[in-house]
């Protein structure tokens, strides 16, 4: 089982004229679950920022409007400011997307914002390792 699991479905608002997901909306499918996955662990997004400094995505197949997806969120590397994220996005017919974002966590005024030992021992809950692999591994 992955670290965390996001569950929403795909909005009118999200597809375009052919009626599939507009590509850019799956990096706001893996920010929908980054969100998520941080609050489940109490960090709130209120205090600081979290920069993306790095995104990427490979695409597997389209998603359709009102098509269930089920986004799975989990870290593959945890920094001193930085979290290195994998998000595997499902539609009811397998892998549609896989996104990798990387994020710097930063103050107010933009310094880098280290993570306390308590909050990496948080977030290490969400590390994917062989105890916690992605489907996507599994396939």
């Amino acid at each position: 089982m992955p670290p965390y699991i996001h569950h929403t479905r795909v909005a009118f608002a999200d597809t375009d004229a052919s009626g599939i997901v507009y590509f850019a909306h799956f990096f706001r499918y893996a920010q929908e679950a980054e969100v998520y996955a941080l609050a489940s662990l109490g960090f709130s997004r209120m205090d600081m920022r979290y920069p993306r400094v790095h995104a990427d995505a490979q695409f597997e197949r389209p998603l359709k409007f009102w098509e269930k997806v089920r986004t799975e969120a989990g870290l593959e590397k945890i920094g001193s400011t930085s979290l290195h994220w994998k998000f595997c996005i499902f539609g009811e017919n397998g892998l549609s997307a896989t996104v990798r974002i990387i994020t710097s966590r930063r103050n107010g005024d933009f310094s880098p914002a280290p993570y306390s030992e308590e909050e990496r021992r948080s977030l290490g809950t969400l590390l994917l390792s062989d105890k916690n692999p992605s489907i996507e591994q599994k396939n």
